[in-house]
């Protein structure tokens, strides 16, 4: 959805509480790794890149970061310049020149719902903004009463009273490493019941739900109901919204053995991975790279398809088949064999015999021969004598 010319021209000023909320939640959380704007320079994706941005100088942001909610203390800021920057458009600006994207849509959205800003036909006789009040409907915890807006968490935790010793650690590490974390004790006093108010929180304002498995939490009705809860919600949005830990070992009902666990090992007990280490992965929100928008920080390549014949640049090499080379397989038997070099040993010995009878007959012949021819050479004599006396 694209948003109108008229409200991209308001103020910041003319927010509503849910739209600042929204913004406050996800800006908060410290990000990691960077981004990399259309001026090809590297800029924080939380409330650090905003400030940037709006030109806060280090010395001042400094002191926004000790505030509890320091987007919140940057748009006071930004407004309170009173310079005409700080208007919805440029807000959206710098959400895509940091790659905040997942907070443009949620920001859009409330557009579309008319919930983003407070339009010029709400405001008063004296042009002042009336932004609408929360009810004490929506005021559920303590947080909500301080602050006088409903709060956004992070995970809202799910256990037996039984465990209350881990939960308290468990919110104390998540607390030190940035989350916004919510349990039944974060509840203002005064309601009827507490399914009314848990409700609302796990299925509206909690972007994980921790469920502690125990046989005590097992054996809890109310949790066995918030716990349906949440995985309807989960079904329903097509999120995975369940963080299931099992920190003492039971049997757990059919529909819950299909999600994978984490499973705490109490101290001294060798583990396969560091508890701890895991859950606060699973409780980072990943923003994914958006290919649609042309403005994404993401590498921009163009992707053809690779026809067969195509080989990027490169000479085809042709496709040498190996095979494992071994000895050609006999295509006689070895009595067969054995029949041959009889056979050959034979005829060898014939020919022997038969050049030899050869010889010998040659020799037989030329000795008769020369007999012969003796014996033709004397009649020749003697009949030359014969005629000589006569």
């Amino acid at each position: 959805m694209v948003i109108d010319n008229e409200i991209c021209s308001m103020q910041l000023s003319s927010l509503t509480y849910e739209s600042r909320n929204i913004l406050s939640s996800l800006l908060n959380t410290t990000k990691v790794l960077p981004s990399t704007g259309p001026d090809k320079l590297l800029r924080h994706r939380d409330w650090r890149g905003l400030a940037s941005l709006i030109n806060i100088t280090t010395e001042v942001a400094a002191g926004v970061k000790s505030q509890a909610d320091q987007t919140g203390k940057v748009l006071e800021i930004w407004i309170g310049r009173c310079d005409g920057t700080a208007t919805v458009g440029r807000l959206l600006e710098i959400l895509q020149i940091i790659d905040r994207y997942d907070i443009y849509d949620d920001i859009t959205e409330l557009a579309s719902n008319n919930l983003l800003v407070v339009r010029q036909s709400d405001l008063g006789h004296n042009n002042q903004v009336m932004v609408q009040q929360p009810t004490e409907d929506s005021l559920i915890t303590f947080h909500d009463k301080k602050l006088g807006v409903p709060q956004h968490y992070h995970a809202y935790v799910l256990y037996a009273k039984e465990d209350r010793g881990f939960v308290e650690e468990l919110l104390t590490r998540m607390k030190d490493n940035g989350f916004k974390m919510c349990t039944e004790e974060d509840l203002l006093p005064g309601h009827a019941t507490r399914f009314a108010p848990v409700s609302k929180l796990i299925s509206e304002r909690c972007q994980r739900i921790i469920l502690v498995y125990s046989p005590d939490f097992l054996r809890s009705p109310a949790n066995t109901f918030f716990m349906n809860l949440a995985q309807a919600d989960a079904i329903e949005k097509k999120q995975i919204k369940i963080i299931p830990l099992m920190y003492r070992q039971c049997m757990l009902p059919m529909h819950l053995t299909y999600y994978h666990n984490l499973y705490y090992s109490p101290p001294g007990q060798k583990a396969p991975y560091e508890f701890w280490t895991k859950l606060v992965q699973s409780l980072e929100i990943v923003d994914l790279p958006r290919i649609t928008n042309s403005q994404t920080t993401h590498s921009t390549m163009n992707i053809a398809e690779i026809s067969g014949s195509f080989t990027n640049g490169y000479t085809p090499v042709p496709k040498v088949q190996e095979y494992l080379a071994l000895p050609s397989p006999s295509r006689e038997t070895a009595s067969l064999s054995d029949l041959h070099r009889l056979t050959d040993t034979n005829t060898s010995c014939d020919s022997k015999s038969l050049s030899s009878n050869t010889s010998e007959e040659k020799k037989k012949k030329s000795t008769f021969s020369k007999i012969f021819s003796t014996l033709k050479g004397k009649k020749h004599k003697d009949k030359k004598a014969i005629m000589l006396e006569s």
